[in-house]
């Protein structure tokens, strides 16, 4: 979820969706994939906004996302190259925004997809197309104390500014629930012991100490909580697209399949140090 902010897994109103659509996306790079003329793409009946090219809104969340110059590379940026080659398009990524820009660009039709660790939930169902998941994504309790999610109440507990569960867990906590803007703010008060702990995707904050740890922090993947509706089932990874496009869906949902049965996303997940069995996340859901 790098060393440059990384929010985390993103939930979106619609309201906030509304009101992020004026966002402008002018910070654009690419990179080139399989766009040549003796390529025949999987799906010849694609529509992309720009012919020839996959647009991508995606920040920088480790190891799902990582930003280098004008690409995109981390779980599913190495994902999308993979897709993109078998569609024969250049990849083109926008960064503008961050991660509060992803969706919104998405509907707005300022990209064709969007990438981050965006999980399938039932509130984006009614606002872009979910493909089918990608991997699983565990959420989890990350302190220096061990806690686990029922050892919450009483401690002070902070999350990244749009996370599913903030609505939850600002009702059960009260003011004892900090919501913070970035990843590097957020480690830098549990490290300083501000915070008891934080609430993060297991994947990102198990890779996030392989390069920045905090002495005796540990990561404990969340079990259900009745106070916490969000904690009941793991999240199921997506690349989200435009809901009216369902061509592209659709192509994209048949690639990701196409991709699982060769052992790409295998190899892609273990390149990345995530064990490969999340990669079988079982019958699409949402949270």
């Amino acid at each position: 979820m790098s060393r440059i902010p990384r929010p985390l897994v993103r939930a979106l109103s619609a309201g906030t969706v509304a009101g992020m659509l004026a966002m402008s996306l002018a910070a654009c790079g690419g990179s080139e994939a399989a766009s040549s003329s003796d390529c025949t793409p999987a799906h010849a009946d694609l529509k992309t906004i720009t012919q020839g090219e996959l647009t991508v809104a995606s920040y920088d969340y480790a190891p799902a996302t990582i930003l280098s110059g004008e690409n995109v590379t981390g779980m599913e940026g190495d994902l999308i190259a993979e897709i993109a080659k078998l569609e024969c398009l250049k990849v083109t990524v926008s960064t503008s925004g961050g991660a509060g820009a992803v969706i919104p660009s998405v509907q707005s039709k300022r990209v064709d997809i969007g990438s981050g660790n965006w999980l399938r939930t039932k509130e984006r169902t009614k606002i872009v197309y979910m493909s089918t998941p990608l991997w699983s994504d565990p959420q989890a309790i990350v302190s220096k104390t061990g806690l686990t999610s029922d050892d919450l109440e009483g401690k002070m507990i902070g999350s990244v500014a749009g996370n599913l569960w903030n609505d939850s867990m600002s009702k059960w906590l009260g003011d004892k629930f900090k919501i913070y803007q970035d990843d590097e703010s957020i480690y830098s008060d549990l490290k300083a012991g501000r915070i008891d702990a934080l609430v993060a995707s297991s994947a990102s904050a198990k890779y996030r100490f392989k390069d920045a740890p905090i002495e005796g922090a540990t990561v404990v993947d969340v079990k259900p909580n009745a106070n916490v509706p969000q904690f009941a089932s793991v999240g199921q990874v997506m690349l989200p697209s435009a809901l009216d496009n369902a061509t592209l869906g659709k192509a994209l949902d048949e690639d990701i399949k196409k991709l699982r049965e060769n052992g790409t996303i295998k190899t892609i997940l273990e390149k990345y140090g995530i064990d490969p069995s999340v990669g079988e996340p079982g019958a699409p859901s949402e949270l």
